[in-house]
């Protein structure tokens, strides 16, 4: 009896080990497969200098990636950026003694539109990659190795930093590159390739650091402007899973010709995202949201999915949530009844993913650049009628147009003047994954803008009472 019930427990242990298996590969694929774009813009010197500025332009500009550039390796390993700011010594994290305040910089940033910090490794000058090359031959890329100890204490430091772009130009040995990436990816860093040529160089690395370490390359910049003006991400780079992020200079495309250049490459191969070279050239200039708005806006995403959302105010029939929901006290709109767009006033509305942060209250939000003289949005009063409510239009010559609006709870319509109902729904979805049975309204608004003027951004009343889901400008 007591070796048939070992017999047993030995099997249900096997049944167990293989199921706990084929799980982990199925988690593993699908990390693997998930594509996630980014818009993204190169900064050097001003992201540190002047990092009050530089928070003010590109926190709620609408572009989801900061790329620190250019990380210098010495030959010792040491890191500095742009030969001015040393980074680490000898292992050790000294960038405080320099600039105080960067760490702090970038993790601010991270609290508007920006979800991703992006260090830059390298460039167009020789040494930083032929270095890492000497050190990986060398030393390895274990605990014990310098180049270990630096991007450890980096990580450290500046825990914000999410990734690290590979910008090798002039090197290009793939052992010791593929070493160093699963190094990255072992210490937390995704990597991401920065190519402009030889891509079956880039391709054949990124196979094999993903085939090591799965997952560790989740995109690949493309620099389609200077040496790599003339690439198409569509074709010759191809990455499989991994998604191609083109991108342009500023000295070279206006914002409406880089719109104009990545809706045609979304059209052609479904670009996820993109970047801009180079932040250095239009620091202060208030032009960085209307960039970001024409990447945005050219590969599909568009001012009404720039990642600001910041309140959970759509969910699925049946869905459970503890975010509190679109008035912040458990109770949402239903994607069912919703859909995934709104037609009202000759206008289609993209709204927001089900489940996640779908809905704008209390922030700034990026406009796409342009001269309007109506913007039409959609949205809500919670937690009662919201009267006497501001909302400002920003212009890129830094004036502003103050429009004052009342605005009914979603589910006592007023009908204000300057109010229609866009929506009525039968219920609302409930915390629990139930239903409030009673009839509830998104509402329609249309405020008046400048037309002479160029529209930068919209600032929505401070009141998480007032919560907005999608806007157009016709």
């Amino acid at each position: 009896m007591t070796r048939l019930l070992c017999g047993c427990s030995w099997q249900l242990y096997r049944m167990a080990f293989l199921l706990f298996l084929m799980i982990g590969m199925a988690l593993s694929s699908i990390a693997v497969s998930a594509q996630t774009g980014y818009t993204g813009i190169f900064g050097g010197g001003p992201i540190y200098k002047n990092s009050t500025a530089t928070i003010s332009e590109l926190e709620n500009s609408g572009f989801t990636e900061v790329i620190v550039w250019s990380v210098e390796v010495g030959s010792t390993g040491d890191l500095n950026l742009n030969g001015e700011f040393p980074l680490t010594s000898n292992g050790s994290y000294v960038g405080n003694q320099t600039y105080s305040n960067f760490a702090s910089t970038l993790a601010t940033l991270k609290q508007g539109t920006v979800k991703r910090i992006t260090f830059s490794i390298g460039s167009s000058n020789v040494g930083d990659w032929q270095h890492i090359e000497s050190l990986v031959n060398a030393q390895g890329t274990g605990s014990s190795s310098i180049l270990y100890k630096d991007f450890q204490a980096l990580k450290a430091a500046i825990p914000s930093i999410d990734a690290i772009d590979f910008d090798d130009e002039n090197n290009q040995d793939q052992s010791s590159t593929v070493a160093f990436a699963v190094m990255l990816g072992n210490l937390g860093y995704h990597v991401m390739p920065d190519a402009y040529d030889n891509s079956s160089y880039w391709t054949s690395v990124v196979s094999q650091i993903n085939t090591q370490l799965p997952g560790t390359v989740d995109g690949v910049h493309l620099q389609a402007y200077a040496g790599g003006a003339g690439n198409n991400p569509c074709s010759g780079w191809n990455f499989g899973s991994v998604p191609v992020l083109p991108g342009l200079w500023d000295q070279n495309d206006t914002s409406s010709q880089v719109e104009s250049t990545m809706s045609s490459w979304h059209s052609q191969c479904n670009i996820l995202g993109g970047f801009l070279w180079l932040y250095d050239d239009i620091a202060g200039q208030n032009t960085a949201s209307q960039y970001a708005n024409a990447i945005n806006t050219g590969v599909g995403n568009g001012a009404s999915n720039n990642g600001a959302y910041n309140v959970n105010g759509i969910y699925t029939d049946g869905t459970s949530f503890s975010t509190g929901g679109l008035d912040g006290d458990g109770y949402a709109y239903s994607s069912n009844l919703l859909g995934s767009s709104v037609s009202w006033n000759g206008s289609s509305f993209k709204l927001g993913s089900a489940n996640s942060a779908n809905a704008w209250s209390s922030t700034t939000i990026p406009l796409t650049s342009g001269q309007y003289s109506t913007m039409h949005l959609l949205g809500t009063g919670v937690n009662g009628n919201q009267t006497s409510q501001t909302f400002v239009v920003n212009y890129t010559d830094g004036t502003s147009t103050t429009i004052t609006q009342n605005m009914s709870d979603w589910f006592t319509p007023q009908s204000y003047s300057g109010e229609a109902e866009a929506k009525s729904m039968t219920y609302r979805d409930t915390s629990s994954g139930g239903q409030d049975n009673r009839t509830f309204y998104l509402y329609g608004y249309s405020l008046a803008t400048n037309s002479s003027k160029t529209v930068k951004s919209l600032t929505l009343p401070n009141n998480r009472n007032v919560v907005m889901l999608a806007f157009t400008l016709p």
